[in-house]
């Protein structure tokens, strides 16, 4: 069955369902590897239950359009596969967007569907204009870690407008990509 990207809308209930239950399942094994590495639990974290924080992010991972951004579901057949988005960064960095909520389930990795997702939303930036892209990865993350260095992304510090709670910024990978600029 071939590999669709779908851009999630919400009048499609289809789509609302799975993009929240994948950002619900995405922030719980996030929220799992945390509580592993501080010891608190999301709730802490957070400051709202896992349920709350998902519902109130949603508008500012996946709600942007081109050419300011843009959000994928991965389908085959019936089985939504993963997620992935585009999003820009506040005015404080222009020309910048952030790659956000990149997640294939655990069952769907080891494909190469990370790197055909990663590599579908640098194009979208590189036609949307944007001259940098960003993105924060946990330390256990290390699969994706290889997946962004492929790429080309590299170490780079905190960026403002990450949504990474300041007490984990010593834990966690930021990095950057600079992109070739269009002719």
């Amino acid at each position: 069955m071939p590999l669709e990207f779908l851009t999630p809308t919400e009048q499609n209930p289809e789509h609302r369902q799975a993009l929240l239950n994948l950002q619900t399942e995405y922030m719980a094994w996030v929220m799992d590897g945390v509580q592993a590495l501080t010891g608190q639990t999301p709730e802490a974290l957070l400051g709202c239950s896992l349920t709350d924080y998902v519902l109130n992010s949603l508008p500012k991972v996946c709600a942007q359009r081109p050419p300011q951004g843009q959000f994928y579901l991965l389908r085959e057949g019936d089985a939504w596969l993963g997620m992935g988005g585009l999003r820009p960064l506040s005015s404080l960095r222009p020309n910048c967007a952030e790659i956000k909520r990149l997640y294939l389930r655990p069952a769907c990795r080891g494909r190469g569907l990370g790197q055909q997702l990663l590599a579908r939303l640098l194009a979208d930036a590189q036609a949307f204009g944007y001259e940098r892209v960003l993105l924060d990865s946990a330390p256990f993350m290390q699969a994706a870690h290889r997946i962004y260095r492929a790429a080309g992304f590299q170490d780079c510090p905190a960026y403002a407008g990450v949504e990474v709670p300041q007490a984990l910024h010593p834990q966690w990978h930021f990095m950057a990509l600079n992109l070739p600029q269009r002719a």
